[in-house]
């Protein structure tokens, strides 16, 4: 499996096209900033581009997306589509068809597990985010940007969110130069920062405690686990979209060295988030079940299976790598 180089990838981008972009189901901090990105740069360079992308976290409105992005694409026929931040095309949800009947097909991620499913593909897992590799590719087209402050609060924006505030291993010395990059731009980096991290509703607050009175461990606490029914979070006055920082919350326990956190995103559809430390590498797991990610945090869709059997067969292969 082959990148294209970036100077292809430029090419295409940049062409005076119409451009769709989309990234994963349930869009996260650096699937929203890096799709933004793309498309306010395309439209700053002559281009026609739209995001595409499933409704989102309100948390995420922090995230000055200048009215590229749309739910449904109606009407528009692209001439080039563009996955960002997508590992395999089922990522796409219900904009895989009209991504797989577009002329051109751009791939662009980070993720260990990617499929190469683009006609163009840039993949870098060694990556923090897809936004650090946008910004790879329209570095150098700032100066040319009417509005680069809004470009550049959704890049740091996604960065931010895939690093965990710069905690992860994924941070390299690139990442941080080019978060020091962006904050020379005009954007409240601040409030970015503390919406997505330090920043919670009520509702999502409940969630977190009756996620925590579920809690489990095993392997003598190497492994700590969790879950919520869609009758929790229902109950809680939330929605699954508020549910991402519990599995972080679980990994942060003394002595655990990998966490599973469950929930119950429809009826009958649970996602399976995981994240670990360096014995256990998350990622080859959830391909086992249909999902991908990086070797630290992962995750999956499982359906018509019972919560119980979902964890039991989780934790049985992160087990084995415990041994």
């Amino acid at each position: 499996m082959m990148n294209n180089t970036i100077k292809e990838i430029q090419n295409l981008l940049f062409s005076g096209k119409n451009i769709a972009v989309s990234a994963h189901t349930s869009p996260d901090g650096d699937a929203i900033g890096a799709s933004c990105a793309l498309a306010m740069a395309i439209n700053e360079t002559g281009g026609n581009a739209k995001v595409f992308i499933e409704k989102y976290s309100d948390t995420f409105d922090v995230i000055p997306v200048n009215n590229v992005v749309e739910h449904s694409i109606a009407d528009f026929k692209p001439d080039i589509y563009v996955a960002v931040d997508c590992g395999d095309i089922q990522r796409l949800g219900e904009f895989t068809e009209i991504y797989n009947n577009t002329p051109v097909r751009i791939n662009i991620d980070h993720h260990k597990s990617n499929t190469y499913f683009g006609m163009y593909n840039y993949v870098d897992d060694k990556s923090s985010s897809s936004s650090e590799i946008i910004y790879l590719i329209i570095r150098d087209l700032f100066n040319k940007f009417s509005n680069p402050d809004d470009i550049a609060a959704c890049i740091y924006s996604g960065i931010v969110f895939d690093t965990g505030g710069f905690r992860h291993t994924s941070t390299k010395p690139q990442t941080l130069l080019f978060a020091s990059e962006l904050i020379k731009y005009n954007f409240n980096f601040n409030k970015i920062y503390n919406t997505i991290f330090n920043t919670r509703k009520y509702g999502e607050a409940k969630a977190m405690g009756k996620a925590l009175c579920n809690m489990e461990n095993s392997s003598n606490g190497r492994v700590v686990y969790s879950y919520l029914l869609e009758g929790d979070i229902a109950q809680c006055k939330t929605t699954s979209d508020g549910l991402s920082e519990i599995v972080n919350y679980l990994k942060g326990i003394s002595g655990c060295e990998a966490a599973v956190f469950v929930y119950e995103k429809s009826k009958g559809v649970f996602k399976v988030s995981m994240r670990s430390d360096d014995k256990v590498d998350v990622a080859l797991i959830a391909v086992k079940f249909g999902g991908g990610g990086h070797a630290k945090a992962a995750g999956c869709t499982i359906e018509n299976q019972d919560v119980e059997t979902i964890l039991k067969n989780i934790i049985c292969e992160i087990e084995k790598s415990l041994d």
